[in-house]
């Protein structure tokens, strides 16, 4: 296992590809700002969109991963270099999991950088934004982005193991980021007697991005954090079990 994580570590390290996710995902704040009305206090708390734009990218380097080695015939020469193709698996997922971290850790720095440029002290990092103040409800929002980004790397794995397609896979996580919370809503809308069963649905899983800072948005989601967090989990476990299930099956 050892290994297989320090191969899979070097590889990624030593493509371009990191390197242009966090440039992606800078411009992509910029362009949210862009796009704005006004910068706000929701828009600081949540990194000028880093959490989501970060999803987005992180569903692209997923897909790529996996994609990549069978595209380039580079699976057969890993699967003669190890025994274990569990290892493997978990490498590239832990992989994928800690540059996560490094891109939300990037939005953040993005964040602070591009607040004292903008705003300057017009709004005060510890001023209070729903009960939190605005600093907390940022790192809230970020821990929850992880948590999802957990959830959201198993079930891109898994698609691209299914579909073998990169556009198309990343089209559906496309249609997640941007539909998915409401989707999940209308479906509790429109059936509510049947919410408390639905608000467990994997498009729910989204607002936990939101839902830590925000304790109003129960009212929307059903589900209290702690609920939120372990159905993430949940969730995470269980795609991440079906896509290494998938993996060993698979012919090279």
């Amino acid at each position: 296992m050892k290994i297989d994580l320090l191969h899979e570590f070097y590889k990624f390290a030593h493509r371009r590809i990191p390197l242009y996710g966090i440039l992606i995902l800078l411009g992509l704040m910029l362009y949210t700002i862009g796009t704005s009305y006004k910068i706000s206090p929701y828009l600081l708390t949540q990194g000028f969109g880093a959490g989501q734009w970060a999803i987005i990218i992180i569903i692209a380097l997923s897909v790529d991963m996996i994609s990549m080695e069978y595209r380039d015939h580079t699976m057969a020469t890993l699967m003669y270099k190890t025994s274990n193709k569990s290892a493997l698996y978990t490498a590239k997922f832990i992989v994928l999991v800690i540059y996560s971290i490094l891109l939300l850790a990037c939005g953040v720095l993005f964040s602070f950088i591009i607040k004292g440029i903008l705003v300057g002290s017009r709004y005060y990092w510890l001023e209070n934004y729903h009960g939190h103040s605005l600093i907390n409800a940022l790192l809230l929002n970020v821990g929850g982005t992880l948590i999802y980004l957990l959830f959201i790397v198993a079930f891109s794995l898994v698609l691209i193991l299914l579909i073998k397609n990169n556009a198309t896979v990343i089209m559906i996580g496309l249609a997640i980021g941007f539909l998915g919370a409401d989707l999940s809503s209308l479906a509790m809308v429109a059936f509510p007697s049947l919410k408390t069963i639905l608000a467990w649905n994997p498009l729910n899983m989204i607002n936990i991005i939101s839902q830590l800072s925000n304790n109003d948005m129960q009212k929307i989601t059903y589900l209290t954090n702690s609920q939120l967090i372990i159905a993430n989990l949940i969730y995470a476990a269980l795609f991440f079990g079906i896509g290494l299930s998938i993996f060993k099956k698979r012919a090279i």
